[in-house]
């Protein structure tokens, strides 16, 4: 019988990959997004709360990134046959005990809870409670018996909490209170997080069926999945525009330039068959849809504030 091989030790280069910094802008635009609320429709900023959710957003991210590779690992839906990027797959390529990654995923949920906690000090206590329900989604968004990221709801929650409530917390924690519009005003930033998540699962269609899980892209099928997931992207540009025109005149005029910059990446995405092989390029290129269009969508708001102010 043959002798289980013994794991290695986690290196550097193993726990940066289980962090993914890849995926990075998904919490940063976010965190930028509630803090250009705060400035123009509060007057409201902090560097200091601006840096704390930063951190914590970020931390989250790859608290997520970590904890869902662990439970792709352990479940065996990741694995030599279907991983074929080893900078997506650092359970599989280099070959540590998957309880390392549990626990990094659990270290990363406590440095942002940390860095939460300069935010609650200074802000009160509705930026925790934001920040536990955000918390308590990302460990059901990967772990127990039935994980949010083997259900067709995995796209809405991981928009809802990235752009949604992290730019509420952000909002918050400068302005000193609670406002719902804040989470009207994200929705640009809903979509393009959501869309991440579904180009990786259109992607993954065949091996999420091999694993059991029902994402949405597997019940719609990679076609009809490919068809909607471009068209909310679409939505999600003329949904910016939409918002600046009604709540933000002054950074209405860069619309153009909104449209123009978004218009190469949705082409790519749209040139993509989205299947297994090409799913490094495919991620990288929503990831250039979603950093464009919120981007853009910030840098709209702040420029309407300016013109209010002068």
């Amino acid at each position: 019988m043959k002798e289980p091989q013994p794991y290695k030790r986690m290196t550097l280069q193993a726990a940066v990959e289980l962090a993914a910094p890849h995926t990075w802008p998904a919490s940063v635009a976010p965190v930028g997004l509630g803090t250009v609320l705060a400035l123009n429709l509060a007057y409201a900023f902090d560097p200091w709360i601006l840096l704390s959710t930063l951190c914590a957003a970020v931390l989250l991210q790859c608290a997520v990134n970590a904890l869902n590779d662990y439970a792709d690992f352990v479940k065996g839906t990741d694995t030599l046959e279907n991983s074929d990027d080893p900078t997506d797959a650092a359970l599989v390529y280099h070959g540590f005990h998957p309880r390392c990654a549990l626990i990094l995923g659990g270290v990363f949920l406590l440095l942002a809870a940390a860095c939460g906690a300069y935010t609650v000090v200074r802000s009160g206590w509705i930026p925790l409670v934001i920040g536990l329900i955000g918390g308590v989604v990302v460990l059901l968004y990967s772990l127990g018996h039935l994980p949010i990221s083997y259900l067709p709801l995995g796209e809405f929650f991981s928009g809802f909490v990235m752009g949604g409530l992290i730019p509420l917390a952000c909002f918050t924690a400068q302005t000193g209170r609670f406002s719902w519009r804040v989470l009207w005003y994200a929705l640009p930033c809903v979509l393009a997080i959501g869309l991440i998540m579904m180009v990786n699962n259109t992607c993954d269609v065949e091996r999420d069926k091999e694993a059991g899980r029902r994402t949405l892209p597997v019940l719609l099928g990679r076609r009809r999945a490919a068809v909607l997931l471009k068209a909310l992207a679409v939505c999600a540009v003329l949904l910016a525009a939409h918002l600046a025109f009604w709540d933000f005149r002054g950074g209405f005029p860069l619309v153009p330039v909104l449209a123009i910059a978004a218009a190469l990446p949705l082409s790519r995405l749209a040139a993509l068959p989205l299947t297994p092989q090409v799913r490094g390029p495919a991620m990288g290129t929503i990831l250039k849809v979603h950093t464009t269009i919120n981007f853009i969508f910030i840098v709209m708001i702040t420029t309407d504030f300016v013109r209010e102010v002068v």
